[in-house]
């Protein structure tokens, strides 16, 4: 198994396997063995999202904080396997399998940092409050999303059936207007398009990297999802962004009663996407979390 991950990390190929209904992950590694200033960072993007959106901010990170650093794709998303599922327990496997695999053998530590966006925040709230897989953590942070509350965007349906009703045969900028209708926000818009490339079984046209059927089929699980046991009490951040509603100051008693050592973080004008739009901050605070005794 270990040279089969060898031969993976080379490119973004990947397989399912069948332990625990597990999938490979695919990633895009920042950093090398030689990089031990502090434990591995893992990263798990939001829906929709992919390990490509986090490469420049993934870059600034491993330079100031010169460990290695671990971009995933989940499962139903980028260039990871397309399942019949999408719950967050089996995400949680999916992400302790990638760790025990590729992140432990290949940085040397036996424990991880562990940074999760939106929907990767509460695959990794799940992984975290789990007392098994807990061990395998050095620290937690998540970004803009409450682990214990349901989704507060109501959009992403319109998203997922906009998506499925395009018409594939069109031009990247074509099928963006035909979105426009669903997603009148023009950088939301763009970064759903991020998702399009093209069919190499279909010449001239388009498709999604991501399972639109799957995550159609799974949304309400989702959106709705929040914890209801357990508790991690390991060095914790939660960061959000000042214009959005995803956290706000009166979920942080909700939060503490899972994460009691939890501090919050909120960054100056920056939406759900602190990462993307406030990266300098984002990045300042990760560092500044992650670097402190």
């Amino acid at each position: 198994m270990r040279n089969l991950y060898k031969f993976l990390r080379q490119g973004n190929f990947s397989i399912q396997t069948s332990a625990r209904n597990t999938v490979t992950l695919a990633y895009n590694r920042y950093g090398s063995s030689q990089d031990r200033e502090t434990n591995p960072l893992v990263i798990g993007h939001g829906l929709f999202g992919q390990k490509q959106n986090w490469h420049s901010v993934s870059r600034a990170l491993q330079k100031r904080l010169q460990n290695q650093i671990f971009a995933v794709d989940f499962r139903n998303h980028g260039d990871s396997p397309h399942t019949s599922t999408h719950k967050y327990p089996e995400m949680a496997d999916d992400l302790a399998e990638f760790i025990e695999k590729v992140v432990i053998p290949e940085s040397g530590y036996e424990t991880v940092h562990l940074l999760g966006h939106s929907m990767g925040g509460k695959i990794a709230s799940v992984f975290a409050v789990d007392p098994t897989l807990q061990r395998k953590l050095a620290s937690l942070i998540i970004e803009d999303v409450s682990p214990v509350h349901v989704s507060k965007n109501s959009s992403f349906r319109k998203y997922v059936q906009a998506k499925k009703n395009a018409d594939l045969s069109k031009s990247r900028k074509e099928i963006g207007d035909q979105l426009a209708h669903a997603v009148p926000d023009k950088p939301t818009r763009d970064f759903l398009l991020t998702n399009l490339v093209y069919d190499e079984s279909k010449p001239g046209h388009m498709s999604w990297k991501i399972n639109l059927d799957t995550l159609d089929k799974e949304l309400d699980h989702v959106l709705e999802f929040g914890l209801t046991k357990g508790s991690f009490s390991g060095r914790t951040l939660f960061i959000s962004g000042q214009n959005s509603n995803y956290i706000t100051e009166k979920d942080h008693s909700e939060i503490l009663k899972f994460f009691p050592t939890a501090k919050f973080q909120i960054i100056p004008k920056a939406g759900h996407w602190v990462h993307a739009e406030q990266p300098a901050l984002f990045i300042d605070a990760i560092v500044k979390f992650l670097l402190e005794k």
